[in-house]
């Protein structure tokens, strides 16, 4: 039996506007992406070797599957800062309604504001395969679902952090211009480096 939708009093959504709105998705992709950043800078500090009955060995750096998940929801939340930004009502009515995937590429083809979003789909592919799947859990949801743990290779670590850069510095040039949201709210941030 389906629950009923929960309603919210104005006070209620203007709070929650001002929660979701996209300058504090932006502050926590920043903050998980350092987060992942300090965590690469950490690798070859510990690593996990797998020998196969055949005596075939597969080695990755320990830090891996955390890295790669900071940095899958750290994209999340930069993709989702855009999507706000140009489309408030995703967070209107005092809850979040259309994006609530975590299927990266799903959400970078939503908005026309993410940079070089074609370019760059299989960041988004390789990112959200390791989040949806063996970088979150043990396991998949069945013996179909399971896959080996994925390599956080240079290439694509060099990749990921120049995106982040670019659209920090996107977001931050829109979040400068002003948004307005749900309800009529209104911001403008000012950024000091």
């Amino acid at each position: 039996m389906a629950r009923p939708a929960k309603t919210f009093d104005h006070a209620a959504e203007l709070a929650f506007i001002d929660a979701a709105n996209p300058h504090q998705w932006l502050l926590t992709a920043v903050n998980l992406h350092e987060q992942a950043v300090a965590l690469w800078r950490n690798r070859g500090r510990s690593q996990l070797t797998q020998t196969a009955k055949d005596g075939t060995r597969t080695t990755w750096d320990d830090t891996n599957r955390a890295t790669f998940l900071l940095a899958a929801f750290a994209m999340e939340n930069m993709l989702k800062a855009f999507l706000v930004y140009g489309h408030p009502a995703y967070i209107a009515g005092g809850r979040i309604q259309g994006i609530t995937t975590h299927d990266l590429v799903k959400l970078s083809e939503l908005s026309p504001l993410v940079p070089y979003a074609a370019r760059d789909r299989w960041v988004f592919e390789a990112l959200a395969e390791g989040s949806t799947s063996w970088a979150r859990y043990p396991c998949g949801r069945d013996a179909d679902d399971v896959r080996p743990e994925g390599q956080f290779t240079a290439r694509l670590w060099v990749k990921y952090c120049d995106m982040m850069v670019a659209y920090t510095s996107k977001m931050r040039k829109l979040l400068s211009k002003g948004w307005t949201g749900p309800c009529g709210h209104y911001g403008s941030w000012t950024f000091h480096d």
